[in-house]
């Protein structure tokens, strides 16, 4: 028996892990599912609207579109996104969020010179939804952000200032970097569309021994 200013035993641990904050309380159940409804929802309204693009222009695609093929009712979209762009703008970000993500990690492993490991690691990364990543760079309007993610790659290779420095002519290495941007982004999207029959290492392998750095430029 205890008196009314005493707290059990069997939760004095508790509260003394709580004041600590050394442990959180696990999410209930029905949080759980809850969040994992509401990523379902987004997965299926992506995926709509990138299958949509093989078949119109993004002008031409309406919510009603959208939430038909996804199977699910407005209110669900609303619950997520505020209109068609948005989630075009969530999807192209994500991406560009996820190479950005990459090419810091590699940053510190002299990534001008060595440009393997994260060639290899996008591979990795395009491999765990590879249908989906078809569809979306075949979308009509892709190409805009194709263009984001070679300015993102040129930007992220030329603040190498330890590889830089022994570069000779910077203008000359300045078009070459440019040129092998593009032409990795180029082949990348030649590979998802099926333009050749390589595996992802392989390509990988192919891009990396194009590297302007190793050819001097």
């Amino acid at each position: 028996m205890h008196t009314s200013g005493d707290v059990p035993k069997n939760k004095q641990s508790a509260v003394r892990v709580s004041a600590a904050g050394a442990q959180t309380a696990p999410k209930p159940p029905a949080e759980k599912a809850e969040y994992k409804s509401a990523r379902r929802s987004r997965l299926l309204i992506r995926k709509a609207l990138v299958e949509l693009l093989q078949e119109k222009d993004l002008n031409k695609i309406t919510i009603t579109d959208i939430v038909r093929r996804a199977d699910i009712n407005r209110g669900t979209f609303y619950a997520h996104y505020a209109d068609v762009y948005t989630v075009v703008d969530q999807i192209e970000n994500e991406l560009i969020a996820k190479l950005n993500e990459l090419l810091e990690v590699f940053q510190s492993k002299d990534l001008l010179r060595k440009p393997l490991p994260v060639l290899k690691e996008l591979a990795r990364y395009l491999e765990e939804d590879i249908e989906y990543y078809r569809m979306l760079i075949k979308a009509k309007g892709a190409q805009s952000f194709l263009e984001r993610m070679k300015r993102l790659i040129v930007e992220k290779l030329m603040s190498d200032e330890r590889s830089l420095a022994k570069v000779k002519d910077r203008d000359r290495f300045l078009v070459a970097l440019s040129f092998f941007a593009g032409g990795m982004v180029e082949v990348y999207q030649d590979w998802l569309e099926g333009k050749f029959v390589k595996s992802l290492d392989e390509v990988a392998e192919i891009v990396n021994s194009m590297n302007p750095y190793e050819k001097g430029a």
